[in-house]
C-alpha cells in the first residue's frame, strides 16, 4: 500500500542543509588484520530545514500546523527539492547571466580523469558554476565539482562525479526532488509574544520500493 506525499508548502525558511549519507561497513581481514571500508546500503539524503512562522504574510506557523498533521506522526511523507549550497544572493543569476537562457549543448568528456562536460562558445572567461552547483543534461541532474569557468577560447569544462556520454541541452536551473519523512518527531512551535518563533524539521529520504510507492497530493494549490 502506498503512502501520500505532500507537496511542501510555500513558507519561509530560515535555515536549511541538504547532506548526501553514504552508508559504510568495514570489514577486518583474520589474517592481515587490515580494515576494508565497503557500500553497505544506497546512498540517501537527510535535509534540515528551519522554518519560519511569521515570513511571508505570517501564515507559515498555519502551514506547519497542517503538514505536521497530514504527516501523520510520520507515515506520510513530504517532497522537497534541492537548493544552491552556496550563498543564496551569489547564487542568484545577475543581469550578465540573462544569457543563460538560450539553449546551451553539453558534450561528454574528460578533465584531470574525472567525467566533464564541455561546453564551448561562451564569453571568454565567463563564470560558468560554482562547486556543488546543480544543473542538468538530458534530464540527468549533476553536481558541479570545480569552479568552471570560460578559458580564453569560450570553452569551459565541469567536472561531475558521475558517468557521462553523448550530448545535450544544458540546464542551470535544474534541481533535484526527492521523498522525505520526518525523522525524529513532528516539530511544535513555541510562540512566543510579539516575536517570530520557528520549526526546525529533519528529514530522511525514503524510496517508493520501500514504503509501497507514492501517491502525490498538493493541498496547497
Amino acid at each position: 500500500m502506498s503512502i501520500d506525499v505532500f507537496a511542501w508548502p510555500p513558507v519561509g525558511v530560515q535555515g536549511r542543509s541538504w547532506k548526501v549519507e553514504d552508508p559504510v561497513a568495514g570489514l577486518r581481514s583474520a589474517l592481515t588484520g587490515r580494515e576494508q571500508l565497503q557500500a553497505s546500503q544506497r546512498q540517501r539524503r537527510w535535509v534540515e530545514l528551519d522554518v519560519s512562522a511569521l515570513a511571508r504574510g505570517r501564515i507559515g506557523g498555519g502551514y506547519m500546523e497542517m503538514l505536521a498533521q497530514l504527516l501523520r506522526g510520520g507515515i506520510n511523507a513530504v517532497r522537497l527539492t534541492s537548493f544552491s549550497p552556496n550563498w543564496h544572493l551569489d547564487a542568484e543569476p545577475d543581469q550578465g547571466f540573462h544569457w543563460y537562457s538560450i539553449p546551451m549543448t553539453a558534450v561528454a568528456a574528460t578533465s584531470n580523469g574525472f567525467p566533464a562536460w564541455r561546453i564551448a562558445d561562451l564569453p571568454p572567461y565567463l563564470q560558468v558554476i560554482r562547486p556543488g552547483e546543480r544543473f542538468s543534461v538530458n534530464g540527468t541532474v549533476y553536481q558541479a565539482l570545480n569552479n568552471a569557468q570560460a578559458d580564453a577560447a569560450g570553452t569551459a569544462l565541469i567536472r561531475v562525479m558521475t558517468p557521462v556520454s553523448g550530448s545535450g541541452v544544458i540546464d542551470f536551473s535544474a534541481q533535484e526532488s526527492r521523498v522525505f519523512r520526518p525523522s525524529g518527531g513532528i516539530p511544535t512551535g513555541q510562540q512566543p509574544t510579539g516575536a517570530d518563533w520557528s520549526y526546525s524539521w529533519t528529514f530522511r529520504e525514503v524510496f517508493a520500493d520501500e514504503v509501497g510507492g507514492f501517491t502525490e497530493r498538493n493541498p496547497w494549490v
